[in-house]
């Protein structure tokens, strides 16, 4: 039984599927924008199950995509170099 929600709450969001081809791997990530996570973006790899709220401060924090992301440090760069792209 459920004594307590902590939030419950519904919200506009827009996702976007993307999938491309690097010199490491494939990628296939979904990205989800909404007011929540204070402008960060919801970044899903579809391929290991792994997500992280990513905004441009952790793109910048060495290491942190890898991980939150669960692929090779040269995987990462080529991932961040499409989330700068998208990630403002």
């Amino acid at each position: 039984m459920i004594d307590m929600f902590l939030y419950d709450d519904e919200e506009q969001s827009q996702a976007q599927f993307v999938g491309f081809v690097g010199e490491h791997s494939r990628y296939d990530l979904m990205l989800i924008q909404t007011d929540r996570h204070y402008g960060k973006t919801l970044v899903l790899n579809l391929q290991t199950n792994k997500f992280g709220i990513i905004g441009t401060d952790d793109i910048e924090e060495e290491g942190y995509i890898a991980h939150i992301l669960g692929v090779s440090q040269e995987e990462s760069e080529e991932i961040i170099e499409y989330l700068n792209q998208v990630i403002q």
